[in-house]
């Protein structure tokens, strides 16, 4: 990796988009084929926005919940790469059904298999510019420290 390029990764200034745009002209420049999605990339370069390719993290349990369901408006792919006994789901998300009284969050998967998103989560939607989706991932577990009184 060329030293220009390395500082063009460390440049704040420089959107996903222009990135993305600049790997695709760099391999043009090269005379290396590009891919198909690539080539789509260019195609839809000025209807895409930045907002489009952006991540979201350490989102709640209601802010993942609603922006999972605003993706998945917006006619975009989301991803369940939670873990679960078995490992990384990395199913595709069917649907959302939200119990607001009983404070249940449930994803239905493309096998009809639920999920129930917990509270103790801090939730990541993190968007692959190759494949075009989004990935539901945990950031970390966390639990509420319980006061404790000292009343001696």
């Amino acid at each position: 990796m060329s030293f220009k390029k390395f500082i063009s990764y460390l440049n704040l200034r420089e959107s996903i988009r222009e990135m993305e745009l600049n790997n695709i002209l760099e391999k043009i420049s090269k005379k290396v084929s590009i891919s198909s999605k690539e080539v789509e990339f260019l195609g839809k370069y000025e209807s895409i926005s930045d907002e489009e390719l952006k991540d979201f993290r350490m989102l709640s349990l209601h802010s993942a919940f609603d922006k999972i369901g605003e993706t998945m408006e917006k006619g975009k792919k989301v991803i369940c790469n939670l873990i679960d006994r078995d490992g990384q789901i990395n199913i595709e998300i069917k649907s959302l059904y939200s119990d607001y009284e009983k404070d249940k969050y449930i994803l239905t998967l493309k096998h009809d298999e639920i999920i129930e998103l917990k509270d103790n989560y801090l939730y990541n939607i993190i968007y692959n510019l190759q494949r075009d989706i989004y990935s539901l991932e945990t950031e970390e577990e966390f639990f509420e420290k319980l006061p404790v009184r000292n009343e001696d």
